[in-house]
């Protein structure tokens, strides 16, 4: 817990301008920010020609400047460096796509297997993207939830304190959006199959 505090904190400080905070949270926040970036790369590291430290550096380059912020606590902070991080994925994705229009067909990763399997490729993220944009303008609270728990990686416990909600209520909403995103992929893949042939 000192750590955690001490984060938030030093975080408060950067918000408030003090420069010296960024200096004194780096060697703090990069365990957990390249934690987050492996999630998107499997052992080889070979989906991407992207480096996972470059999401790192990206991440820490765009939030960690004298005013930025304010963050509520060390868990909103890593939750929008996620969120950072999937940005500049689905950007990438996108270029790649661009780039391999017409390429060969693309291993897709079941939802379920989300956090068990840290590799997805470009037309995975994509998917993810847009299924998981439409759950937020449909429910907003559900899409953070779902954003919390695989991009930031938060267990119930720290998504309920996150978000301000019981841990019954983040459970519900979990077991609601996944069973949206499911059945959203699925159309997805559904609707790709019948276009190939």
């Amino acid at each position: 817990m000192g750590d955690s505090e001490n984060i938030t904190e030093l975080l408060s400080k950067l918000h408030s301008g003090d420069e010296a905070a960024i200096s004194r949270l780096l060697p703090q926040i990069r365990v957990e920010l390249r934690r987050i970036a492996a999630f998107y790369f499997n052992k080889e590291g070979a989906a991407y020609s992207i480096d996972p430290s470059d999401l790192v550096q990206d991440t820490t380059l765009r939030l960690l400047h004298p005013g930025a912020g304010p963050w509520n606590n060390r868990g909103h902070f890593f939750a929008v460096a996620a969120i950072n991080i999937r940005r500049r994925l689905v950007e990438h994705a996108r270029a790649r796509r661009a780039k391999k229009r017409g390429g060969g067909s693309l291993k897709r990763v079941p939802l379920e297997d989300a956090e068990a399997t840290p590799h997805e490729d470009a037309m995975e993220i994509l998917d993810v993207d847009r299924a998981l944009k439409q759950l937020e303008a449909l429910n907003e609270r559900q899409g953070r939830v779902v954003v919390l728990r695989v991009f930031a990686g938060m267990t119930v416990e720290e998504t309920a304190k996150e978000l301000g909600i019981s841990r019954t209520t983040v459970k519900e909403d979990w077991a609601v959006a996944t069973a949206f995103l499911r059945r959203e992929l699925k159309s997805y893949r559904d609707t790709s199959s019948m276009g190939t042939h």
